[in-house]
């Protein structure tokens, strides 16, 4: 199991160091900031407890459950990139969503998250629930991000979606294993917990790969001919107009 451990943790080093040196040297690094920021932030985390695992094994376990931790909260920063692509031609939507979106995340956090921590218990239990909560509450922001997508019939380039599907199907896997891991008993349960999340964010990282191989900006909607239909051009027009009338109301 260990060396199972050992294996995946050198897969994500290797998919992130080829996300992020392709993403340097393609220019994707400005077209995505969030995300690449986060696939350095974890690629150093990643690599700084994989060799204090080999120099020092005694500080090891505090400085896994640390990175963990503050891993869990940083994985936000990539559905606040998600929320500013949907609305990129919509400056003043898009920081309304980006607000949204770290507000829904705050309403969750102290509604839902924090009350958990709160409570007595033991100390697995307590990172076990921590982690199944904020893993919900990113699973539910990307419901309202896929709906927001739909309603207004918004069309995303291939980075985007790639990036919204390699990261419902990360979360996804959390939420089943981390329900499952709280279900049954921890003793049995834990050599497959830490070996199926790695597993299921090195997934995340072969569609991110594939999507981000190049940069591809969010298409512009095509003239639609007459229809019944609401056409995408009149979606467009519909969310340039709110777009100017929130400009004015932020700038008075």
């Amino acid at each position: 199991m260990r060396l199972s451990g050992l294996a995946i943790s050198l897969c994500v080093l290797l998919l992130e160091a080829l996300l992020i040196v392709r993403g340097a040297r393609r220019g994707v690094f400005r077209f995505l900031p969030l995300l690449f920021a986060y696939l350095i932030y974890d690629f150093c985390t990643t690599g700084f407890t994989y060799c204090l695992y080999w120099v020092q094994p005694k500080s090891y376990p505090t400085a896994y459950w640390l990175c963990f931790l503050l891993s869990i909260l940083v994985e936000f920063a990539v559905l606040v990139e998600i929320s500013d692509h949907i609305f990129q031609p919509f400056p003043a939507i898009r920081n309304l969503g980006r607000g949204l979106t770290l507000l829904v995340c705050g309403v969750f956090g102290v509604t839902y998250v924090l009350p958990n921590l709160l409570k007595p218990q033991v100390m697995r239990s307590a990172l076990l629930n921590f982690a199944l909560r904020t893993s919900l509450t990113k699973a539910a922001i990307l419901v309202v991000l896929f709906l927001t997508v739909r309603h207004f019939g918004l069309k995303l380039g291939r980075n985007v979606a790639g990036l919204m599907l390699g990261f419902a199907v990360y979360e996804g896997v959390n939420v089943a294993n981390l329900a499952a891991a709280r279900t049954i008993a921890p003793a049995l349960y834990a050599g497959v917990l830490w070996i199926i999340a790695p597993a299921a964010y090195i997934l995340c990282l072969l569609v991110w790969t594939v999507a981000i191989w190049g940069q591809a900006p969010m298409p512009v909607a095509k003239p639609a001919g007459p229809s019944l239909e609401v056409a995408p051009e009149e979606v467009a027009l519909g969310l340039a107009r709110f777009n100017n009338t929130l400009s004015r109301f932020l700038h008075k």
